[in-house]
């Protein structure tokens, strides 16, 4: 293998590859208050999610009778429910059940739709045909709608949920994927490299994978809201996280029958979603500026 044969089957040494985080990241997202905001909201949901069953003041499933329906008080900061369980150590624990089941669905999503997406492309002909197919047959149901039949064949539950949410955004990724790995393959060089005998495993590795990194990671960000919304849909209509374990889209349900006597029960865990999906599109959103080429100077 001569030396030009070489550079194409490996790379050029000192080719700036986007598997390693440039430090030149840190620094477009400072300038964007937007962006550090959100980020910092969502390290700061991710900590309390991880602590909150341990700083919560009361048992988040333990009823007080002496308590029903209050409001917000110094005993109770966002009030209690029905039951007179504390709404705050509710929200703390229902943060670390909604972000567990929306970011193991979105593993699920990342890995099959990647798989799908690359292999698509690379093996391409019949195989690249058939799977595109099956994708377009799973987009012509709505995702959530997908979710709901797939929870009703495997039974409501918080694992459940997560495998039908995570199934439902394959599809969608999976195509999103696709189209970047096509740019990749038309660059050349995966050609040039297969044309020397490298073996595919080598190629995918580390030729088209390191250059949809970035795309990987954006569409993986904007797919966490919609997985927190579609957690949160689940378990309003009784089908994710089962009483009593405290889950938002639970707490909503349960408070959507007091909203004129305990506006809080569903006020609370509403601004929680709000605030989660807000902040993660936010992020996405200026991830996407901060990787498209077109902003690049």
């Amino acid at each position: 293998m001569n030396e030009v044969s070489k550079t194409v089957a490996h790379g050029t040494p000192h080719a700036k590859s986007p598997l390693f985080p440039k430090l030149a990241f840190w620094g477009k997202i400072k300038k964007q208050r937007a962006a550090k905001l959100s980020l910092v909201v969502l390290l700061l949901i991710s900590a309390i999610g991880i602590v909150g069953p341990w700083i919560a003041p009361y048992d988040p499933t333990e009823s007080n009778y002496e308590a029903f329906l209050q409001g917000p008080s110094t005993k109770h900061i966002l009030g209690t429910d029905a039951i007179g369980r504390d709404l705050f150590s509710r929200i703390l624990y229902g943060t670390r059940v909604t972000l567990v089941v929306a970011v193991m669905a979105v593993g699920i999503t990342v890995a099959a739709g990647t798989m799908i997406g690359v292999i698509s492309v690379y093996v391409g002909g019949f195989i690249d045909h058939l799977l595109m197919r099956i994708m377009d047959i799973l987009l012509a149901l709505p995702g959530i709608i997908l979710a709901l039949a797939i929870v009703a064949a495997l039974g409501p539950s918080q694992t459940n949920a997560m495998i039908a949410i995570g199934i439902s955004s394959i599809p969608s990724f999976a195509r999103l994927i696709r189209a970047a790995t096509l740019v990749v393959m038309s660059s050349g060089y995966v050609e040039a490299s297969r044309s020397i005998g490298t073996p595919s495993w080598w190629i995918i590795l580390f030729q088209i994978l390191p250059n949809i990194t970035n795309v990987l990671f954006v569409y993986m960000t904007l797919f966490v809201g919609g997985a927190i919304l579609d957690t949160a849909a689940l378990g309003f209509i009784g089908l994710g996280a089962q009483p009593p374990t405290p889950e938002w889209g639970t707490m909503l349900n349960e408070g959507k029958d007091y909203l004129s006597d305990a506006w809080w029960l569903a006020t609370y865990p509403g601004l929680a979603i709000t605030i989660v999906v807000l902040a993660v599109n936010r992020l996405g959103d200026a991830l996407r500026d901060i990787f498209d080429p077109r902003t690049q100077k």
